[in-house]
């Protein structure tokens, strides 16, 4: 026999309201009474007609994930928190991979407004700042994550990339190390921008030159950065140190300098960004900057879910922090 939300209700000693309460995700509900409710709707099994309860709320509890890679280790780690809190509250996750392409980016906004989903999480180029425009003019509830595209618009969930690549050039350069190359990702997000900006500026704070021969632009992939590494060490005056804008791009860079018979980093010192899996499974192992990837995925959801329930709900950015992870390659 099919559980009712009377049934939950009954085991839970709590009103139909109350149950209904928590499977809205009201606020004026306590957390024990929330979560001991929660516990009964598990144990259960109850699944509602989510059809028919859209109809009614105007609402389908389901919220759209648009990401530019899966491939990329960074973003499935992002996509597992999303879900994972998104369940908890009773929400459910479609996800779209774009590829970095704008068209598909624009394609999956459609997409999913046209499913009438409640709320989106995006990672958008730059390029699509229109759509979001439009998307802000119908009051249709945003979060951005890792990367801003429509600044003091929508909130962004992500980190101080500037800051973050500032500290990983300084900490390179206070290890004696000067002639530091930079492969950057994608220059059409502003990620790879504002780490290339904190490149330049951890430079110009100890009195490096900057030597545009020594910043080449990648993808964010580990071809683009074989290829460009590639690239450096047919430099006549090579550099000493490669500081590459995520750890799959450090993985591309490992490869270049193993073919070439060099070591790391007695011959070239290597460090990424992120700290994906990875970068701790590299020989030698991956110095680089930890991004706090699962909080950034539960605080989008969190945010996204009270500007879709609560009115007039202020919007702030939520900037983590990254740490240093010093490992073996500099």
């Amino acid at each position: 026999m099919r559980v009712t939300i009377k049934d939950i209700a009954k085991e839970a000693n709590v009103s139909v309201t109350t149950v209904s309460r928590v499977l809205n995700n009201k606020p004026d509900v306590g957390d024990d009474t929330r979560a001991k409710i929660l516990k009964i709707i598990d144990e259960m099994n109850y699944n509602p007609n989510s059809v028919a309860r859209g109809l009614v709320m105007q609402k389908t509890h389901t919220i759209g994930l648009i990401i530019p890679d899966i491939s990329n280790p960074f973003f499935p780690q992002i996509v597992r928190a999303v879900e994972d809190k998104a369940q908890k509250l009773g929400y459910s996750v479609i996800l779209f991979n774009t590829d970095n392409h704008l068209e598909r980016e624009r394609k999956a906004v459609e997409l999913f407004k046209s499913k009438q989903l409640d709320g989106l999480i995006v990672s958008l180029s730059l390029g699509n700042e229109k759509i979001l425009k439009d998307l802000k003019a119908e009051n249709y509830p945003v979060v951005q994550i890792d990367r801003s595209v429509l600044d003091h618009h929508y909130p962004l969930i992500s980190i101080d990339n500037k800051k973050s690549a500032y500290q990983m050039v300084q900490y390179m350069i206070k290890k004696g190390y000067k002639k530091i190359a930079h492969i950057s990702g994608d220059l059409n997000t502003t990620t790879a921008r504002d780490r290339l900006e904190g490149y330049k500026k951890a430079l110009k704070k100890y009195g490096i030159p900057i030597k545009n021969k020594y910043i080449i632009e990648g993808e964010y992939t580990q071809n683009s950065a074989y290829q460009a590494m590639q690239s450096l060490l047919n430099l006549k005056n090579r550099p000493k140190a490669i500081f590459a804008a995520n750890d799959l791009s450090a993985a591309g860079v490992y490869k270049a300098l193993f073919e070439a018979d060099l070591k790391i980093p007695e011959d070239m010192a290597v460090a990424g960004h992120d700290d994906i899996n990875l970068a701790s499974l590299l020989k030698p192992e991956l110095t680089t900057m930890r991004q706090p990837k699962y909080e950034m995925g539960e605080r989008a959801v969190t945010i996204l879910l009270k500007m879709i329930n609560q009115q007039n709900f202020e919007i702030k950015d939520q900037i983590l922090t990254t740490d240093l992870i010093i490992r073996e390659s500099v």
